[in-house]
């Protein structure tokens, strides 16, 4: 069996990022095989890097393009996107979520961009929302707001209008809401 560490030296460089990222050691070919390994490797509070000291924000990603060697380098490679546009909660839960529901790493750019475009005064959170009552979860993409007025709705319905479509057919969600807090 081939380990996320053996791949790593089996890809050329040029696919490898440069910050030490890796999310998850790979110990199978299914998500439910995968063991995370995030808290260990990768700190991402409020927007910065800790395990290499260096900051996200004075580094400028393009937008990620889904097709290197590993689904691991690509969810790391969003990962670091997402990072200097949101503030993610739980990057342990998002790496689980993108590892399960790969189909899903090409949406999550549009999806913020359409919520900046929509919304570019406002504070941007992801995180996965477990639903209490039965066994469900989804990427959720809060619209935090300084001042919230009678066009939030109208202007949430239109971002999501921009990639919605591209969920037909794919496993796994991203809802764009609000939860009305402060940012």
């Amino acid at each position: 069996m081939v380990t996320y560490c053996d791949m790593v030296d089996i890809v050329p460089s040029i696919y490898r990022p440069q910050l030490e990222t890796s999310l998850v050691r790979l110990q199978g070919t299914g998500a439910e095989d995968v063991k995370p390994e995030f808290a260990n490797i990768l700190t991402l509070p409020r927007g910065r890097l800790q395990s290499s000291g260096t900051s996200l924000a004075a580094v400028d990603f393009p937008v990620p393009q889904r097709g290197s060697e590993s689904v691991v380098i690509d969810i790391e490679e969003l990962m670091e996107w997402l990072a200097r546009r949101v503030r993610i909660e739980s990057l342990d839960s998002m790496g689980k979520y993108l590892l399960q529901f790969t189909e899903l790493l090409d949406v999550i750019p549009q999806a913020v961009e359409a919520a900046k475009k929509h919304f570019p005064e406002a504070q941007l959170v992801m995180d996965v929302y477990q639903d209490p009552e039965i066994d469900d979860s989804y990427l959720v993409l809060y619209i935090r707001l300084k001042h919230y007025d009678d066009s939030v709705i109208e202007r949430l319905e239109k971002a999501e209008a921009e990639f919605l479509n591209q969920l037909v057919n794919k496993r796994g969600w991203i809802q764009l809401t609000t939860d009305f807090r402060d940012p």
